[in-house]
Formats: structure tokens, C-alpha cells, sequence
């Protein structure tokens, strides 16, 4: 059975323009959702899913901090606010990683929310 992910979001600059868009993905028919808490000084793998399958991936640390980040292809990626890849295009720009390695250099412990789209039938 398909599920509905919905997805909006609003960028506005202060008395100035604003870019927002809205969709879902039907086409999914599984998700995944975690919480990850990696302390602090900790490196952490994080399985997710055959990569080819993930049509939304949303990864938000509840409290960005340029001092948390995965590791994507040899380079540290800050999390220093949430990101939100939406479709498989952007997906893609991970490059097939079915897997993500955070470290934890903030001084304290961080929670991490994943949220995963994905078709389990491919």
C-alpha cells in the first residue's frame, strides 16, 4: 500500500522576497523514522536503506551546530541546520551512500532525527 509524504517549506529574507514550494510523494510505500543520540566526542555510523530506493530523506539535528557532521565521500558535511533532500535527484547527491558516519565535536550530546521515504519494491 502507498503512503503520502507531504513536504512544504517557506524561505523568506527579511522585507524581501520569498521562495516556498509544496508536494508529496505517493509513490513510496515504506518510511523510516529514528532518533539518533550520539554523544558527545562520538563517532556513529547510521545505516539507512538500499540508497536506490530513498525518495525523501530528511536529517535535523535538534540543535545545529556547525561542530556535527556526517562524513560524505571524505568530506565533513556541518550540520549546522537540517537537511532536507526531497525527490531522487537530490537524493542522489549522497552518491548511493546506504550508510552516514556523524561526529559529535559540540561539547555535548546531540539528538539527530532521520525521516526516510522510500519504495521497499523497487
Amino acid at each position: 500500500m502507498a503512503e503520502t509524504i507531504k513536504w512544504n517549506f517557506v524561505t523568506q529574507v527579511l522585507h524581501g522576497p520569498s521562495v516556498s514550494a509544496a508536494g508529496s510523494f505517493d509513490e513510496v510505500n515504506a518510511y523510516d523514522k529514528f532518533n539518533i543520540e550520539i554523544a558527545d566526542t562520538v563517532t556513529q555510523a547510521v545505516n539507512l536503506v538500499p540508497a536506490d530506493s530513498i525518495s525523501v530523506l530528511v536529517i535535523n539535528p535538534k540543535k545545529p551546530d556547525k561542530n556535527l557532521t556526517y562524513d560524505l565521500s571524505g568530506s565533513d558535511v556541518a550540520l549546522d541546520g537540517p537537511h532536507v533532500l526531497i525527490g531522487t535527484g537530490a537524493v542522489g547527491l549522497l552518491g548511493g551512500a546506504t550508510s552516514l558516519t556523524f561526529t559529535n565535536a559540540t561539547g555535548a550530546d546531540a539528538v539527530i532525527e532521520i525521516l526516510i521515504g522510500r519504495n521497499s519494491t523497487p
